[in-house]
């Protein structure tokens, strides 16, 4: 069917016109907000927790509250577990202690462990003698005095350093680092670990993040001031978990002396190992995914190091890999000769 001219004309005239002045209005409601938008992003702004950073962050001497027993002499330690707590979370220690992280000698091997704590916000109180009392059946608390904060986490690399090289470099071969809501197959990192040609090597080791800018949204916890952090950050493991020879950890001591404490504790740790030249290099059996209970056990079955697993999710990995893991295909990518 073909449209005659004159009705094409009618057609044209029914169509509502465009309005010169609102599309101008729209353009300039557009603009204003996307400048808005980019200054917001941009703003310097520091809220009460970066303020006590600032104010603190060059106190570095605290004191030990708890001492743990994990290095004292009872022989060469191939791998100790050290895993950033929180008092609060007893009920995730507890798990670890029963599940992979159990102290043990594994083909000669010895496996040791170590919660590290600060002191639980709002003063002494009933947690206090409830850590107390953890801390003398297990031996494995190390807590210093300063209070725990979502920045202070930093403070937990440097003192654990510290506390390594005077107490643990003589016997502990290499460090496995984590959050209390990891999973770690021990077996295999050891696996891992026993192809690496020297031991003496430094070795910096795990899900490796590069070309990653500080966050500038002010209301994201991990917002860094412009004024704080400029340019991009060295590349740096995700602290979910990652592994360290002790010659590593004696050398980002080294160059902590130079590098001002940073809020971003991952971050803080690849501007030393920068410092300290010390690569740092990707290995995909570290976190290659978020744990997440909905798939099958299998799925995760040759991972080295898994992240954001409840207390009961632990138990739950920990009893289907001793019972049936073995009958899971190798889906994720295991350590090889190549990495070590």
């Amino acid at each position: 069917m073909r449209v005659r001219a004159d009705e094409m004309d009618q057609l044209r005239k029914a169509l509502p016109r465009p309005r010169p002045k609102l599309l101008a209005l729209a353009v300039a409601v557009t603009t204003l907000l996307v400048v808005f938008y980019n200054q917001l992003l941009t703003l310097e702004w520091t809220s009460e927790l970066h303020r006590a950073f600032l104010t603190s962050r060059h106190i570095h001497n605290y004191s030990v509250v708890l001492r743990p027993r994990s290095c004292e002499t009872r022989g060469p330690i191939t791998l100790l577990l050290a895993i950033k707590s929180h008092s609060l979370h007893l009920d995730r220690r507890e798990a670890i202690r029963n599940t992979w992280a159990k102290e043990q000698l594994l083909e000669g091997r010895a496996v040791r462990r170590v919660f590290l704590l600060g002191l639980p916000e709002g003063g002494p109180g009933p947690l206090d003698a409830l850590v107390r009392d953890e801390s003398r059946r297990h031996g494995d608390i190390l807590q210093w005095a300063f209070q725990e904060s979502f920045f202070n986490v930093t403070l937990k690399e440097l003192l654990f350093w510290r506390w390594f090289q005077a107490e643990c470099s003589g016997s502990a071969l290499y460090v496995l680092k984590g959050d209390d809501d990891v999973f770690v197959d021990v077996r295999r990192v050891l696996g891992f670990l026993g192809r690496r040609r020297d031991p003496g090597e430094p070795l910096y080791v795990g899900r490796v993040f590069i070309h990653t800018y500080p966050v500038r949204t002010w209301w994201n916890k991990y917002y860094i001031p412009p004024s704080l952090f400029s340019g991009a950050y060295p590349p740096y493991m995700g602290g979910g978990g990652y592994l360290m020879s002790r010659e590593t950890v004696h050398l980002l001591l080294g160059a902590s002396a130079a590098v001002p404490l940073f809020p971003i504790d991952d971050a803080y740790v690849g501007m030393c190992a920068k410092l300290a030249n010390v690569s740092a290099r990707h290995h995909p059996g570290f976190m290659p995914f978020e744990f997440a209970s909905s798939r099958h056990p299998c799925a995760y079955w040759g991972a080295l190091v898994l992240h954001r697993l409840k207390p009961d999710e632990q138990y739950l990995l920990w009893a289907f890999y001793r019972t049936r893991g073995r009958t899971c295909p190798e889906a994720l990518p295991g350590p090889s000769s190549a990495d070590a």
